[in-house]
């Protein structure tokens, strides 16, 4: 579905352009396409700047007692505000709960490209203790896509999973917890995954940025044959050469505090920021449907996507949605 604000055939254009650039590659691209790009992009820039875009995106927000089982959306991401207020992780977890029961484990810190800034380093491990310390100490190494709830057992016991399941739809495929982990100011860039997400939100305060999934356009994603796709740009630098049309993108914002459940579809574009000291957990899994629902265009960039194959992430033998790298290699996610 095209964005309210920008012609048909521009959109149709904008999708050979993209679907172009993951054939091609970007620097056979850009020699082949990067003109036209650009004078599309100008067109679109006037075109959408007289037409204000009128798509219903929001987040939904529903309070404590007024939902009993979960309600989904195929586009919008919604909130349930407490809805975890009551289980067993929420008082139980913390720092120091962590430092203290699994501080000897090995976590590892993920820096794929896309999901973190500022680094060169794929992929480190260190002790789950020696995190915490740094953390605590003003370190902005955040610790994200862990898979300790999954290999922990008593970390499981901790969620209400028949309520989590009900938000999953028939032949949804894998069934993953991935733990986050982070001090005051640490972030997340803007991007998308295929899978659904069910976040719990258990410690501190995190703010969550939005974008509709037709919004790629106006936030400057590019294909980079990942099966997920990401953008540098920053939500508050409107102004930023780089991304002319980002000042067009509909962008809105919610903050999740300790006890509230957020979902969103698949493919939604978000930039997630920790305003405190966090830890929440992400309960993730996947269909082609919901996919195919969200973005065409994206959903078939993902089945061809080579870093790494489909093959490698979806089967649902597979026991991990990213894959990672040795030390010193690029990472692949």
């Amino acid at each position: 579905m095209k964005p309210s604000n920008v012609k048909t055939s521009q959109w149709l254009q904008y999708n050979f352009l993209f679907f172009a650039e993951h054939i091609l590659g970007e620097k056979w691209y850009q020699k082949a396409f990067g003109s036209t790009e650009k004078k599309l992009y100008r067109e679109i820039e006037k075109y959408a700047s007289e037409h204000p875009n009128t798509d219903n995106f929001r987040v939904i927000e529903y309070k404590k007692g007024e939902y009993t089982d979960p309600v989904k959306d195929d586009h919008c991401p919604i909130v349930f505000r407490g809805a975890a207020s009551d289980w067993p992780c929420q008082g139980k977890w913390n720092f120091d709960y962590f430092k203290e029961k699994y501080g000897h484990e090995d976590v590892t810190l993920v820096n794929n490209p896309g999901l973190i800034k500022d680094t060169d380093q794929a992929y480190d491990v260190v002790k789950f203790s020696e995190y915490i310390d740094n953390m605590k100490q003003g370190s902005k190494r955040y610790l994200k896509f862990s898979r300790i709830v999954d290999e922990q057992s008593g970390l499981r016991q901790d969620f209400d999973y028949s309520w989590l399941r009900k938000f999953r739809p028939a032949g949804a495929q894998n069934d993953l917890n991935y733990f986050f982990m982070g001090g005051k100011n640490t972030m997340t860039p803007i991007h998308d995954g295929f899978a659904i997400t069910i976040f719990v939100q258990i410690e501190g305060i995190k703010r969550w940025v939005f974008y509709p999934t037709n919004h790629r356009l106006f936030i400057g994603v590019r294909p980079r044959r990942y099966n997920y796709f990401y953008s540098d740009a920053d939500p508050y630098k409107l102004d930023d050469p780089r991304y002319p049309l980002l000042k067009l993108a509909q962008r809105t914002e919610v903050l999740l505090y300790p006890g509230d459940v957020l979902y969103f579809p698949s493919l939604v574009w978000h930039q997630v920021e920790n305003v405190t000291d966090s830890i929440g957990v992400a309960y993730k899994f996947a269909t082609l449907k919901a996919g195919f629902t969200s973005s065409k265009m994206l959903f078939l960039c993902f089945l061809l996507a080579t870093k790494p194959p489909l093959i490698n992430t979806f089967l649902p033998w597979k026991k991990d949605i990213l894959e990672y790298k040795k030390p010193g290699k690029a990472a692949t996610a």
